[in-house]
């Protein structure tokens, strides 16, 4: 049995995907019999401040008040995953010397802040380097994505994987309907997500569900597109199963789960040709990738074999994906 301790500043309510890999990694982990606790924003003690422009993201202010749990934690055997680079993450990577500990990379951070400010990714690159190169192991979901940051100089990069839930998202949710056919996007509604390309594609109804800080803006700018806020659970599954095609607009997610929702569930998926997408999506067969959108977006619908494309999901499973993170941490 393992003892894992993760340090993460992503964590409820916050809903995302690393929110949503670490809850169903946990899940897994306590099903196989190892024991875990997380350090995240919520924990008793924390003072919080919220993130400019992301008031949904709050970091902690006074981080240092959780370093003998960290330290006595260390000395007790105990696995130290840190999953994220905010408040949190850099002073537990401050406190922790090479290789006692291990890291993520969830989001391409660098070309994100680039995209914004049109400060070049490259800046903010030894930042990242310094967080990660000094983990035990540094993982990441795919093997382009690997690539790309070896790349980039950073060392110890292993894969983890991620999973999907078949129990409920699956065809079955397809709803027999006479409404208009529409294309889908499931996105934390943020700039960095790539949302106006989605927005402005030419298609007759679009539906965008999620919530965030960029919700209101895209409310005024795009009147046309449906917004039925953030979704869940089965009523979640229903807008995947229903839908014409699955569009992935992000430029910067290292991987993204939503994809596997919507191939679980019978969806075809278009996407930008990233690292992200390149593992999941396979040509003509459960979706397309494409520089231009559009066309990626005109391939997926016209995709009819839905078996297909369930079938090319039953690969990815939460109990491969933590059997990938157990034999990370323990390099």
């Amino acid at each position: 049995m393992q003892k894992i301790l993760i340090i993460t500043d992503a964590w409820e309510p916050q809903v995302n995907g690393v929110v949503r890999t670490y809850q169903n990694t946990i899940k897994e982990l306590h099903r196989l019999g190892h024991e875990v606790q997380v350090i995240h924003p919520y924990c008793d003690g924390f003072k919080r401040v919220k993130l400019p422009a992301y008031p949904e993201i709050e970091l902690v202010k006074n981080p240092w008040i959780v370093k003998q749990k960290i330290l006595d934690a260390l000395l007790d055997g105990w696995k130290i995953h840190i999953a994220t680079e905010g408040t949190l993450g850099i002073y537990a990577r401050f406190i922790l010397r090479k290789d006692e500990f291990t890291t993520c990379y969830h989001t391409q951070f660098p070309e994100f802040i680039e995209s914004r400010t049109k400060i070049p990714a490259w800046v903010f690159y030894p930042f990242y380097r310094w967080f990660h190169n000094s983990a035990r192991s540094m993982m990441v979901p795919t093997k382009p994505m690997a690539q790309f940051l070896q790349q980039k100089g950073f060392t110890s990069v292993s894969i983890w994987t991620r999973g999907v839930d078949p129990e409920l998202f699956n065809p079955k949710r397809k709803t027999k309907t006479e409404e208009q056919p529409y294309i889908l996007c499931v996105s934390r509604v943020s700039h960095e997500k790539g949302l106006d390309d989605f927005c402005k594609l030419n298609y007759p109804r679009k539906v965008l569900v999620g919530d965030g800080p960029y919700l209101e803006t895209l409310k005024k700018r795009y009147p046309t597109v449906e917004f039925p806020g953030k979704k869940e659970g089965i009523e979640l599954a229903e807008w995947y199963a229903n839908a014409e095609a699955f569009v992935f607009p992000s430029k910067t997610d290292t991987f993204g789960i939503v994809i596997l929702e919507s191939l679980a569930s019978g969806t075809p998926v278009a996407s930008y040709w990233e690292p992200g997408p390149i593992e999941t999506i396979e040509l003509m067969y459960n979706g397309m990738m494409s520089d231009n959108l559009e066309h990626a977006v005109k391939v997926a619908t016209e995709l009819v074999k839905r078996d297909d494309v369930v079938e090319s999901s039953k690969k990815w499973t939460w109990e491969g994906a933590t059997k990938a993170f157990l034999e990370n941490i323990s390099k």
